[in-house]
């Protein structure tokens, strides 16, 4: 029998099973898969449903600082948020500190608007230095595998595929 090795962790499979939604209504879906903290945006965002995502997102830190990432899809139907709103966002990030292993955020949809929003967040993001690394992203499957590489070997395995079943907790787009 194969001795294994000194520092090992299994990786943390993202079969249906493991995807726990916690929040699901009014264009917003805030959950678990595995150590990944998801947020799933179809409509603009309010400081309410803002809030919900901080709260979520800061209770998963907080039981496992150091091995959650957080993984942010905004559809191409969710309009752009209120400065406050991305003021609001920014202090989320920094505050969790060393306590955030990676944050992605998945600005989906074509076009011109989709690119200028990527670069102007890619931009805002390299002033405000967070602690963990983020990325902006037009794909969740890209998002999910550098989220993946990030959590290293205790990593989501079909971490994309399981964003997809959880989208259908919002249902129809």
């Amino acid at each position: 029998m194969d001795r294994i090795p000194e520092g090992y962790q299994k990786p943390r499979s993202a079969d249906p099973w493991k995807l726990s939604v916690t929040y699901a209504r009014k264009g917003l879906l805030v959950g678990m898969i595995g150590p990944v903290s998801l947020a799933i945006w179809r409509s603009k965002p309010t400081a309410d449903l803002f809030e919900m995502q901080r709260i979520e997102l800061t209770s998963a830190v907080r039981n496992d600082p150091g091995n959650v990432a957080f993984l942010c899809v905004v559809e191409s139907s969710a309009d752009p948020p209120e400065q406050a709103i991305r003021d609001a966002s920014a202090a989320m990030i920094s505050s969790l500190g060393t306590g955030l292993v990676a944050c992605a955020c998945v600005i989906e949809g074509g076009g011109f608007r989709a690119a200028i929003t990527r670069t102007v967040l890619a931009g805002m993001a390299l002033v405000a230095r967070h602690a963990a690394p983020n990325r902006f992203f037009e794909s969740v499957p890209v998002a999910s595998a550098w989220v993946t590489e990030r959590l290293g070997r205790g990593g989501v395995l079909g971490l994309a595929e399981q964003v997809e079943l959880a989208r259908e907790s919002l249902g129809a787009r």
